[in-house]
């Protein structure tokens, strides 16, 4: 039995932002080889083993076929919005938890991903980071047990409920500089 049967996880893709910084909405944005970064990290997302992937995206917006289509139409909502969101699709699945992978992180590679979920597995840890030269990135591991919290945190979202989870939080060490690659800027694309 494969892995991601015995420990099955689901996967969000957080793309419905506005990319205000960005110049454009990011889920339309474009890597050096020509993908679109939402084609990009749902790829990683289904690399990593995850099923169903839920790509939350502003309307009108073409998604692979392999993902969970959501529109949230707010881009100006703060991005928990669009976590909740993606949660809301997962409540009738057989999932232990939820990879969640912001669009503006095209640069983290499925291996990091993968090392997560491992990491989550191994552990039981109710939420996993993944960490390069000391900083914390993404895609980050949130248990089914955090779900509830990422529902109803009054302000600061995901980052509110990670550090609600202190010590309980584990740190997986990663060689892949792309969990730290946040696009915000098209310098940033550049660079």
């Amino acid at each position: 039995m494969s892995a991601n049967k015995q420990h099955p996880f689901a996967a969000i893709v957080l793309a419905a932002g506005a990319g205000t910084r960005f110049g454009a909405p990011k889920v339309g944005a474009r890597l050096p080889d020509g993908r679109r970064f939402l084609d990009a990290v749902i790829e990683h997302c289904l690399t990593a083993g995850a099923d169903p992937v839920v790509a939350v995206v502003p309307p009108e917006t073409p998604v692979p076929e392999e993902a969970r289509v959501v529109v949230n139409p707010r881009a100006s909502d703060e991005q928990v919005t669009s976590l909740r969101l993606g949660l809301a699709q997962l409540a009738n699945v057989t999932a232990e938890g939820v990879l969640v992978w912001p669009v503006d992180h095209p640069f983290a590679l499925a291996t990091s991903g993968l090392a997560v979920v491992d990491a989550a597995r191994r552990t039981g840890a109710p939420v996993v980071v993944p960490v390069h030269d000391g900083r914390r990135g993404h895609p980050v591991w949130f248990a089914r047990e955090t779900w509830r919290e990422l529902m109803t945190v009054p302000e600061g979202g995901a980052r509110a409920v990670v550090h609600a989870y202190g010590t309980r939080v584990h740190e997986v060490g990663v060689s892949d500089a792309g969990v730290l690659r946040d696009i915000d800027t098209k310098d940033d694309l550049d660079a």
